[in-house]
Order: structure tokens, then sequence, then C-alpha cells
């Protein structure tokens, strides 16, 4: 009995690390679903420190992947996955209601997004 409970105790230990490891490598968000089935996924760029971007799907299909801030110049990255998600549901959205997904300068200055001019 004692030799089973160790075995047990062994093979929780392996699980709950290799969720660990699982959620440490894979530095993303949750996936949020919107309606008609659009979603956003907010990923950390790698490579560079502290930068984020957005991807957007329709069902499982990627629709698009946004590593710069869109209309901006030069290549500009989100500071904050709070920054890329608003954005990222700012395009949802205006898909949803089968408009252009352009994002202009006004749009990101609402949304409080840190980006030079």
């Amino acid at each position: 009995m004692k030799k089973l409970l160790n075995y047990l105790l062994i093979f929780e230990i392996i699980v709950f690390g290799v969720l660990a490891v699982y959620q440490i490598l894979e530095k993303e968000t949750k996936f949020d679903y919107y309606s008609n089935y659009y979603g956003v996924r907010v990923k950390e760029l790698s490579g560079k420190n502290k930068a984020w971007y957005y991807e957007i799907y329709h069902g499982e299909k990627l629709l698009i992947k946004q590593e710069n801030i869109p209309g901006t110049s030069g290549n500009q990255y989100f500071k904050s996955s709070k920054e890329a998600k608003k954005i990222g549901s700012l395009v949802v959205d205006k898909l949803v209601h089968k408009m252009m997904p352009n994002v202009t300068l006004k749009e990101l200055d609402s949304c409080n997004i840190n980006f030079k001019k």
C-alpha cells in the first residue's frame, strides 16, 4: 500500500511539472471567442523583450497575425498583452460588423496604446 501511495505521489508531481512547463513555454493568454466564431489570441513576441502581438481567428482558421502596432510607422510593438488584446478586440468588432479591419491613429489614442507618433 505504501508503495502504491509513493507511485501516485510521483505521478502527481510529474503531471503538475509537465503542466507548469507547458504554461511557461506557451506564454499566451486565453483564446477569447466573439460572435460569428471570431477569436483573438495574444502572444508574447519571441526574441523581443516585453513585446506582444495578436492573432485573429475565424473558427480554427488564422485570418490575421499582427506583430506590429497597426497604423504606425516603423516596427512598433505592443508593450503589454492588455494593449494587444484591446486592439485585437477592436479589429474583431470591425470584422463582425463587416467593416474594414484597419486601425487609425485616433483609435490607438482612444484605446490608450503607447506608441511613437
